[in-house]
């Protein structure tokens, strides 16, 4: 009962009287409720005065859409990112002992004592206060990353060269490496069964057999004890049974079981693809790692984000208004 009666307070606004004239003057406001927390007008305020550091510092503030638009933009944009904050900041609280200890990190770095760093500060328009907040909800948000996010953000080779020639002309002469599991329906007794024993062969593939194990084990082709190697081939030499799913897939993915009565059902796998390029391909990798490692991190973020909506109770004070 006391939670509600606070919630209905606050949600009330607060009023100032100047004497005998009554001068109402609205200086707060509910915005948002997160679980047992509140966005305050205040804290929008708030926020448009700290964008510059909170630039330099909010490791999931810069590169947003947010960030960009800066002071322009709205309140119900910042109140979003001030609701995602504040379920950061419940999971992964930060006493002041570890934001005294990051701060005394920051100033041994950089060799410049407190009273230096508050004249720096004050130079910026921004207290020592407003930096001791943002350095908190930066570690909540550092914490969110390491223990939750990191691990689950992978870049492999097979991602680097897909973005790559994803990137390449549409006219771009390629080289696809492909590998082939092949039932002959000549071996079973019905076309139906030889179906089935592809997509049987299929669900071993997606349950960690290695495809090329599967292939020497189980594929009716020539190519079976090279693991379905069927190296690297132009479009001019690729099957035209085969075309339409070697341009589907991504390097390293395994297609559906597709084929015919006549043919066979087939699994494919595109193990490589070459473009006469690939000098350039190793000058970018780096780059094009960093920028995927970073698209990765932004969505595994948006995930967890969404996860902890669905499970948290936010109310916005303007809905339905």
């Amino acid at each position: 009962m006391s939670f509600l009666r606070s919630v209905s307070l606050v949600a009330s606004s607060f009023v100032f009287l100047s004497g005998a004239v009554e001068a109402s003057v609205l200086i707060e406001r509910l915005e948002a409720s997160v679980n047992a927390s509140f966005v305050l007008l205040s804290d929008v305020v708030e926020f448009r005065k700290t964008l510059g550091l909170r630039s330099q510092l909010d490791p999931l503030f810069s590169g947003t859409s947010l960030a960009s638009k800066g002071g322009a933009a709205s309140d119900r944009e910042i109140v979003a990112f001030l609701v995602d904050e504040r379920l950061i900041t419940e999971q992964f609280a930060v006493q002041d002992a570890e934001v005294e200890q990051e701060i005394n990190s920051i100033q041994a770095g950089n060799r410049i004592s407190r009273d230096a760093l508050k004249g720096a500060l004050k130079e910026q328009g921004f207290s020592f206060e407003q930096y001791f907040e943002l350095i908190r909800a930066s570690l909540s948000k550092r914490n969110l990353i390491d223990r939750d996010i990191r691990t689950k953000v992978h870049i492999s080779e097979d991602d680097i060269k897909n973005h790559f020639y994803n990137q390449l002309p549409r006219n771009a002469s390629l080289r696809y490496r492909l590998k082939v599991v092949h039932v002959d329906t000549g071996n079973y007794k019905s076309p139906d069964f030889a179906k089935d024993q592809a997509m049987k062969l299929l669900q071993d593939i997606r349950g960690g057999e290695s495809f090329e194990d599967v292939a020497k084990r189980a594929s009716d082709g020539a190519t079976a004890e090279s693991g379905g190697d069927l190296g690297f081939l132009s479009d001019d030499e690729i099957s035209p049974l085969f075309q339409t799913k070697a341009k589907e897939l991504k390097v390293g993915q395994i297609s559906d079981v597709f084929g015919n009565t006549r043919a066979g059902f087939f699994i494919l796998k595109l193990a490589d693809i070459r473009s006469g390029q690939e000098d350039q391909l190793q000058k970018r990798r780096d780059k094009i790692s960093a920028q995927l490692t970073t698209t990765e991190y932004q969505r595994q973020i948006a995930l967890w984000l969404e996860r902890e909506r669905d499970k948290a109770y936010i109310r916005y004070a303007q809905e339905g208004k």
